[in-house]
Formats: C-alpha cells, sequence, structure tokens
C-alpha cells in the first residue's frame, strides 16, 4: 500500500502533520510515536517456499516467447505476411490469426501523446538501443575474482542501486522461468538471436531480480498518456541498471546476461517472487510491500555463487481473494473476479491477455488501470506505511481494509495531465 513519493518526500511519515509550531521537544516526541507505531507492526514473513507452490497442480512447461503477444505483433511489424516466421507461425497456431490481424491494424502505443509522444518514443527507441547480445551479454574476464558470497551480494545489491534500483533481490533460476525459443529479435535483426532459435541459460543458476518505482504522479492520469511515460521511464532506468550489473559481474570473471524490455529471456514475475520482492497477484503483476504494482522489473542472470533471499509471505494471496478493486477498474473483464484456475501446471488468476492488449491499442497507452488503483499504490507517506504492513497479516481485517478503501477513494478517476504534457486533439 505504499507508491512513489514524488513530492510527498521519501521518509515515509511525510503524509502526517508535525505538531503546531514544530516546539522541537513536541516534535521529537511525535517522531518516536510514529516509529515505535511501526515497529509494534507486523513484519512481512520470510518463508521457506514462494506461496504459488501450493498452488503448483503439475508440470509446469516452459513458455515459448514467440507466443507472446509482443512477439506476435513482431511478425506483422518487422516480419510481413510474406517471411518464413509469419507463414510458419500462423501455420502452427492459425487459431491467433485473426484476433492478431485485427489488433494490429489498430494504432500502437503513443498515439494519445500527440506533439509529446517524442517523449515516449525517445525512451524506447534507446532501449531498443542497447538490447542486443553486445550489450546484455558479452566476453568474461579470464579470472575468477576470489570473493565470498555474502560479500559479493552486499557488493551487488549496493552497485545496483548506485545505479538507481529502488528494489534488488537475489535468488535461485528456475527452469521453468526461462522462455524455451526466441520470439523477440527486431526482425532478425544484426546483433539479436534469431527468431525461433532455442534459449540456453543452463549455466546461469542464479538471478538479480532489479525493481524500478514508477513515477506516482504520472500514474495518476492513467489511463492517459502520463501513465505511458511513467512505463517507459521505468524500463529505460532498468535497461541501464541491467546492463552494468551485467558488465561489472562479467568483469569479475563470472557469465551474467541482462534481461531487459526488448531482450528477456526470462519471466520477470515469477524471477522476481523466487528473488523475495514479493507475491503473485490477481492482475497477474508482482506486488510488493514497498510499492505494490507500481514497478518495473529487469533482470540479470548468472553463475556467480550468491547468497540466496529467501521468498516472503506479504498476504497477497488472501488480501487478493477479498479484494477485487483491479477487476472492479478492468474497463475491459481482463482480471478476473472468479477464483483461481488451473493453467499450465498452476492454479492462479488467469488475466485475459488478449482482451488486456487489445485496450492498450484502442487507449493508446498500457492503461495501467489495475495498477493504480490497486490498494496498495498509495503514497509513500506514514499512515500507508502502517497499512500496508497490517495488509500482510492474513485475517478478516483485509476485507475491511478492502472495504474501507473504496469507501475513502471510490472508483479510481485520472487526473489531469501535468502542465508540461499538451491535450490530446484527435
Amino acid at each position: 500500500m505504499n507508491g512513489k513519493a514524488g513530492e510527498d518526500g521519501r521518509n515515509g511519515f511525510s503524509g502526517v502533520d508535525e505538531p503546531a509550531g514544530r516546539n522541537k521537544s513536541a516534535a521529537r516526541a511525535f517522531s518516536k510515536l510514529k516509529k515505535a507505531t511501526v515497529r509494534s507492526l507486523p513484519i512481512p514473513k520470510k518463508v521457506d517456499l514462494p506461496t504459488y507452490v501450493k498452488d503448483i497442480v503439475g508440470d509446469i512447461k516452459p513458455w515459448d516467447e514467440r507466443d507472446i503477444l509482443f512477439a506476435r505483433t513482431d511478425l506483422f511489424y518487422y516480419f510481413g505476411s510474406d517471411s518464413p516466421e509469419y507463414k510458419a507461425y500462423y501455420e502452427a497456431h492459425p487459431e491467433y490469426l485473426e484476433y492478431d490481424t485485427r489488433v494490429n491494424n489498430l494504432p500502437g502505443l503513443g498515439k494519445t501523446g500527440g506533439v509529446d509522444t517524442p517523449m515516449f518514443d525517445a525512451q524506447f527507441d534507446v532501449i531498443a538501443k542497447i538490447a542486443s547480445e553486445s550489450f546484455v551479454d558479452g566476453e568474461i574476464a579470464p579470472h575468477k575474482t576470489e570473493i565470498t558470497s555474502e560479500r559479493i551480494v552486499r557488493k551487488v545489491k549496493a552497485l545496483a542501486r548506485l545505479f538507481g534500483a529502488d528494489l534488488v533481490g537475489i535468488g535461485p533460476l528456475r527452469r521453468e522461468w526461462v522462455y524455451s525459443h526466441v520470439g523477440r529479435s527486431f526482425g532478425n535483426s544484426e546483433g539479436f538471436q534469431k527468431w525461433g532459435e532455442p534459449i540456453d541459460l543452463i549455466h546461469n543458476t542464479s538471478a538479480i531480480v532489479i525493481g524500478i518505482q514508477m513515477d506516482y504522479n504520472l500514474i495518476q492520469s492513467a489511463p492517459d498518456f502520463p501513465e505511458l511515460l511513467a512505463t517507459a521511464k521505468g524500463y529505460a532506468t532498468g535497461a541501464w541498471i541491467s546492463i552494468q550489473l551485467a558488465q561489472y559481474i562479467r568483469m569479475l570473471g563470472f557469465s551474467a546476461r541482462a534481461h531487459h524490455l526488448y531482450n528477456y529471456r526470462v519471466l520477470a514475475v515469477p524471477v522476481a517472487v523466487d528473488c523475495g520482492l514479493g507475491e503473485l497477484s490477481r492482475a497477474g503483476f508482482l506486488i510488493t510491500r514497498e510499492f505494490g504494482p507500481a514497478l518495473r522489473l529487469v533482470v540479470v542472470t548468472t553463475d556467480m555463487p550468491m547468497v540466496h533471499d529467501p521468498p516472503v509471505d506479504i498476504g497477497v494471496q488472501s488480501f487478493c481473494e477479498s479484494c477485487k478493486i483491479c477487476a472492479e477498474n478492468c474497463p475491459v473483464g481482463a482480471i478476473p473476479v472468479g477464483e483461481k484456475v488451473e493453467f499450465n501446471g498452476m492454479r492462479k488468476w488467469k488475466l485475459d491477455e488478449q482482451k488486456c492488449f487489445r485496450y492498450w491499442h484502442a487507449a493508446g497507452t498500457d492503461c495501467g488501470l489495475c495498477m493504480v488503483s490497486c490498494p496498495w499504490t498509495k503514497p509513500m507517506n506514514w499512515f500507508h506505511k502502517c497499512m500496508s504492513l497490517l495488509a500482510t497479516v492474513k485475517g478478516p481485517h483485509q476485507s475491511l481494509m478492502v472495504k474501507a478503501d473504496k469507501l475513502f477513494y471510490g472508483k479510481f478517476k485520472g487526473v489531469p495531465r501535468p502542465d508540461f504534457i499538451d491535450p490530446f486533439e484527435s
């Protein structure tokens, strides 16, 4: 139940007024009271296994990146209908052709930016330039640096934060979360792995997941263009962090590969759960205690020996069971309101990706209404810091917190664009 501090500050207590006149002794007492209140609240549990493990009901098959909606869009945008890749894919998957053709004839992301569309395009264009294999991977130093796994964890996390990370977690790289085949290659552009090539990360045993907090003020305009800028900023920042961190690890003599927007080889959300950053949610996002779902993720995989962070139980499963705010705010009903269903060996809340993606094209943005309406996405002030800790405990109070959120905030309504972004004229 926290979000980006923005103008509210980052100290976690800025949303509560200090005593009148700022009497020093009263202010000190008030500060101690606030800190004592936070300390008295429950601490999120570190657990032996991720909370999704209890929902595993069969074999989880690695996902083929060629099947994701972005890769299927690339078949239209980069390859074209006469290409061997396009023909091969839709011969194997004719069930997707009608939907994909219809959606890819709609305008793309950024259309509602108007004269300010370059604010979005500039960020994504730069991310694309640093997505080739020469940036995300590279030569490994011939000699391994001798350093304990405990010490290197401290260095890696500190360096990631120095580069701009807001959250950093380290955990195992499970094979289930590695894509089986390459699906995104900018039309087999030079410097990228070819479409359809098998993905091999067998020697990478650990993952470093980096979370970038989204701009809280910009996402309040969802589903309008400013929210898309916040998304782009998160991915752009994460891309730079991941490629620098991977390069650092290779210079120590270990393999390391960055995974960011245009060159993921892993599913970032379940990897982040394994690294102790949060839990899977009803809307399919990662929910963290610090920022809710309002963050973007990048990953570095490596063979460097490191101590892993334990997974956490922050109460998301029971909270999401009683809370349907994201589903109620979804304009196209893409988020389920019912129970978990079995999908690829797991019980989960199954998002209707096709409804979601079609709305993105219709709106010209990545929407973000589910993310910004989530009760966990709130300013980082003292009150919401306390509420986020209380929400981590399973119990009937969680449903009361959902009702209080609805009563106090009501149905989400986006705020106007900030003054540096011009109105859109269709």
